[in-house]
């Protein structure tokens, strides 16, 4: 459940039921990339919006590991590093890369009309597939928060899903971390 003002957080099964109806969606390997992004790598959507062919891809075409966001493309206009090393992620990636038109365009994400995504396009696409699925509450920015509570929750430390997250202090890093009480009662099982 999203905090009052916050974006919901989707949970495992809520996943994998939004990469189904994404499944069955137009421009479906688009989509999923998109959103995988976001739940697998922890970007924000303008800076996916803002994403271009290069940035992901090598000198030989081959999909990067890990890519440096430019200053341009990220909140703060501080430069870091992206990690594209989900096999989920990676996977929707290739797919999408295989159907990617052909075109002049240097975006990642190309629209229907040939040219890049806008961040305001970008949320209001995803905002709309999350509704159309039924995901009240959800937001472009509920992947980025499941991608920081999936990350706490795998035992990865607050200092370096800071730096993942490319947050300033741990306390804004914090505030993306989402808690529930079934998640509680296991942490307090565990000590």
């Amino acid at each position: 459940m999203a905090n009052q003002g916050k974006a919901s957080v989707l949970n495992a099964e809520q996943h994998s039921q939004f990469l189904h109806y994404l499944a069955t969606t137009r421009q479906a390997t688009q989509n999923i990339a998109i959103y995988l992004l976001g739940y697998r790598a922890g970007l924000r959507i303008g800076s996916i919006a803002g994403l271009r062919l290069n940035d992901v891809l090598d000198s030989s075409g081959n999909l990067k590991e890990v890519v440096e966001l430019r200053r341009d493309i990220v909140k703060g206009r501080r430069n870091y590093a992206a990690y594209l090393a989900h096999p989920e992620l990676r996977k929707a990636l290739i797919s999408y890369l295989a159907e990617r038109p052909e075109t002049d365009v240097q975006n990642l994400f190309v629209s229907q009309k040939n040219t890049g995504f806008s961040a305001n396009a970008l949320t209001h696409k995803m905002l709309k597939l999350y509704r159309d699925a039924g995901f009240d509450g959800a937001s472009s920015h509920s992947g980025r928060r499941s991608f920081a509570t999936n990350c706490i929750r795998a035992g990865v430390d607050i200092v370096s899903l800071k730096t993942l997250m490319n947050h300033a202090n741990i306390q804004q890093t914090s505030e993306y971390v989402a808690t529930n009480e079934e998640h509680l009662k296991t942490a307090v099982r565990g000590i």
